[in-house]
């Protein structure tokens, strides 16, 4: 005597000895057979492959199989090719997401290290450079520095991902006039290289918020940085916080080329730019917006574009000041 519904090993036994199709009263493997009057199984195939079994008991004998019955196993069938799907795009991202995770790890130590001997050399502490030698160095300065960013793009894209990203969020009591002024310090320089004014506009109900401090403040960075990527020389970019209900909504106005409705639609996309003559000059992945949006909806927010072209550009996050 064994029980209703027979162990594991014993279905994929009798499935595999069986032909393909619906049987009535089958002998399990060892001659032992169920206590019910009657019992039915039937194999799941997906490409001829068997990926599952259907074991039905029944209170009565029955001589025929059960009428709908196939549409049951269609059913279970197409489940089965949903899982398998399922499965193996799982089983991709798992492999993208590590594959990112090394890849970020071992590049990161080398970039670091060029970094270093570099600005050894550019600032002479090994011996001065001729003109010539110096502009080398820059340059390798300058390709050292997009390499990093775009290992830190490609890093945290995989990592805030709001369906697949691993990072663990830490959200803490958060002074955004702090990240603000942060933000604006460490810009200053890059900004007087191409004569930009960079404001804020910060009002004066803006309270603590819950967030994580390190990814708000990377996904502010990402706007600021397109903006003096984007804005002409004697441009101006203007920093906003602003309370609505129960959000804040950060704000990212520049003085640029601005977007068009189409474009606008595409900017958060991975990998995405903007195919324009005028920005083939500026460096970039495509992937800055698509971190900002995933920083927002981590968050419980949003990420927008407002724009008009040939007059500039505002970029938004909103976020709950409380997470709930």
């Amino acid at each position: 005597e064994v029980s209703e519904l027979p162990d594991e090993n014993s279905l994929k036994t009798l499935a595999l000895e069986l032909p393909a199709g619906i049987h009535i009263n089958p002998t399990l493997p060892g001659n032992h057979q169920p206590t019910a009057p009657a019992w039915l199984m039937a194999q799941v195939r997906v490409q001829r492959q068997i990926v599952g079994v259907l074991w039905l008991v029944f209170e009565q004998t029955i001589t025929e199989v059960p009428a709908h019955l196939d549409i049951l196993i269609d059913g279970l069938t197409i489940v089965a090719i949903h899982l398998r799907s399922q499965a193996r795009h799982d089983k991709i991202t798992r492999n993208q997401t590590e594959f990112i995770r090394i890849v970020s790890h071992d590049l990161r130590s080398p970039l670091t290290s060029m970094q270093g001997f570099g600005s050894m050399l550019e600032s002479g502490m090994v011996g001065s450079l001729n003109e010539k030698q110096l502009h080398f160095v820059e340059k390798i300065l300058s390709g050292v520095t997009q390499m990093t960013s775009l290992v830190e793009n490609i890093q945290d894209a995989g990592r805030y991902d709001p369906e697949n990203g691993f990072y663990e969020m830490e959200r803490s009591h958060c002074d955004v006039i702090e990240i603000v002024d942060r933000i604006m310090s460490n810009h200053l320089v890059p900004a007087d290289k191409q004569e930009l004014t960079i404001e804020k506009d910060i009002a004066d109900d803006i309270p603590i918020i819950s967030a994580d401090v390190h990814m708000l403040e990377r996904a502010i960075t990402n706007l600021v940085d397109n903006a003096i990527k984007y804005t002409p020389n004697g441009g101006k970019i203007v920093i906003g916080v602003k309370r609505h209900d129960d959000n804040i909504r950060f704000s990212i106005q520049d003085s640029g080329l601005g977007i068009s409705q189409e474009n606008q639609k595409l900017l958060f996309e991975r990998h995405r730019r903007i195919p324009r003559e005028e920005h083939k000059r500026i460096k970039g992945s495509g992937l800055g917006l698509f971190i900002v949006r995933s920083v927002a909806q981590r968050h419980g927010g949003d990420a927008w574009v407002e724009s008009i072209e040939g007059k500039g550009s505002t970029f938004y996050i909103s976020i709950p000041i409380i997470w709930n």
